[in-house]
């Protein structure tokens, strides 16, 4: 008997199969300095919990492009953990303006000081289509939460309330 050795390839099919039954959309609302709530994932000023509408760039997130697989990596822990989540702190605070300039006596300076990003909670929200092609309730899940404030990522714990990041105050 002849053996034929080949490579297994597991080849999907389910591009002739119906729409998923599910949308995703993640949101990650964060607390600035001066107190104010702001959507860092989506880089608005305002926290905005329902389904994206046709002006997003696709259904599953606010973001195109790469940042397409950022939710599916938030399992990373330690320093690669890390650096992932600790980059949209410092991308937040570039796009804002936040910096420190050395002053005149010697001291530093923070410039835009209110717009610093403090923490945030990182959610992915779901929700079924229906058969009238309408959406069931959201579910929310937490995916994580990160203390901006802190080099190493142990900060203070947070709890999640209304606004999405009611916590220990910093």
């Amino acid at each position: 008997m002849k053996h034929i050795w080949s490579t297994l390839l597991h080849n999907r099919w389910n591009v002739f199969i119906g729409a998923e039954e599910y949308v995703t959309w993640e949101i990650a609302p964060g607390r600035l300095a001066d107190g104010s709530v702001v959507d860092v994932w989506a880089r608005k000023d305002v926290v905005d919990w329902d389904m994206p509408g046709t002006g997003a760039p696709c259904t599953s997130t606010s973001r195109p492009g790469r940042w397409r697989s950022f939710p599916y990596l938030a399992g990373l822990e330690g320093e690669e953990g890390e650096a992932l989540w600790g980059y949209l702190c410092t991308q937040w605070d570039k796009e804002n303006g936040v910096g420190v300039l050395g002053g005149e006596d010697g001291g530093d300076v923070v410039m835009n000081a209110g717009r610093k990003l403090l923490r945030f909670n990182f959610f992915m929200l779901q929700a079924d289509v229906l058969p009238n092609m309408g959406f069931s309730a959201t579910r929310k899940r937490l995916i994580h939460s990160h203390d901006c404030t802190t080099v190493d990522g142990e900060g203070d714990a947070m709890s999640v309330g209304e606004d999405g990041v009611h916590g220990t105050e910093l």
